[in-house]
């Protein structure tokens, strides 16, 4: 989320707009959009409802979390771009930001390339921090 964040108006100048899901209550999400500057929505889904309905339920993660993805519509709400991802494997932003500006043109690649994720040491202190602060679980609903 934080690199959409850094490229968020990149992507409102191809004409996109951006908004994020989390299962957390928004109390813990409101935390969340402030710590990363985010200037799009991040829309809370407590029931887990939304992710349900989407396919990216994780029941087995931290007591049911969305696993992360990458979802692009069209006008018409019609899904036309979607990306299941891992923790430590992501549609690589760039990638992604082509495809769009492709607009569909059929030389346009069908599906992004990945980008492997490996957080450094810092990264790592950063999630034991946060575990310690906020718990390792989400609230269940």
């Amino acid at each position: 989320m934080a690199e959409h964040a850094r490229r968020y108006d990149e992507l409102t100048g191809l004409g996109f707009g951006l908004a994020a899901i989390s299962v957390d209550v928004i109390e813990r999400s409101r935390a969340l959009a402030g710590q990363l500057q985010l200037r799009f929505p991040l829309l809370c889904d407590p029931g887990r409802d939304v992710v349900r309905a989407f396919g990216v339920f994780n029941e087995k993660e931290k007591g049911g979390i969305a696993y992360p993805a990458t979802f692009v519509l069209d006008r018409e709400r019609i899904v036309r771009f979607r990306s299941l991802d891992k923790t430590a494997s992501r549609v690589d932003l760039d990638a992604l930001f082509e495809l769009l500006r492709a607009g569909g043109d059929a030389s346009a690649p069908a599906e992004p390339r990945r980008t492997r994720i490996a957080p450094g040491l810092r990264g790592f202190g950063r999630a034991i921090g946060n575990m310690l602060r906020y718990g390792i679980k989400s609230p269940k609903p």
